[in-house]
C-alpha cells in the first residue's frame, strides 16, 4: 500500500437526474480520476418534503440520491468538489452534499501482493 503522496476521498450525494452533467463534469478533468456509483436513500435534517415530518413504523419517506466516491490528489480535491456541486446544483432544497476524508493508504490490488499460482494446461 501507498502512502506517500496525499489522497483524498470524495463522496457526494446527488440527486440521480443530474448523473449526466455531474459525469461530463468529471470526463472533463485532465487527470480523470475515475468513480463509482451506489443508489442510496435517506433523510435530511429529519423532515420530510414541505416540511415537518414525524415517521411512523408504517410510513417511512426517503430520498433517493446517487452515492459517487472517488479518490484523487489531494491537490485536485477542492477543483473536483466545485466541479461536482456545479454540475449538480438545481437551486432547489435536496440538491445534495459534497464532502472529503483524507486516504491515509491507497493501492490497486493488480499492483499488490502475490499473484496467485497458474495452473499448468
Amino acid at each position: 500500500m501507498s502512502t506517500d503522496s496525499s489522497k483524498t476521498l470524495i463522496t457526494a450525494l446527488i440527486r440521480p437526474y443530474m448523473e449526466g452533467h455531474v459525469v461530463r463534469a468529471l470526463h472533463d478533468l485532465p487527470d480523470f480520476p475515475g468513480f463509482t456509483f451506489d443508489e442510496v436513500r435517506g433523510q435530511g435534517k429529519g423532515r420530510g418534503q414541505g416540511g415537518s415530518y414525524v415517521s411512523t413504523d408504517t410510513d417511512l419517506t426517503y430520498h433517493q440520491y446517487l452515492e459517487l466516491r472517488l479518490v484523487c490528489r489531494s491537490e485536485l480535491a477542492d477543483d473536483i468538489c466545485g466541479r461536482i456541486a456545479s454540475a449538480a446544483w438545481t437551486g432547489r432544497k435536496g440538491d445534495g452534499v459534497v464532502y472529503t476524508t483524507p486516504v491515509q493508504a491507497f493501492a490497486r490490488i493488480r499492483e499488490i501482493g502475490n499473484r496467485p499460482e497458474q495452473p499448468n494446461d
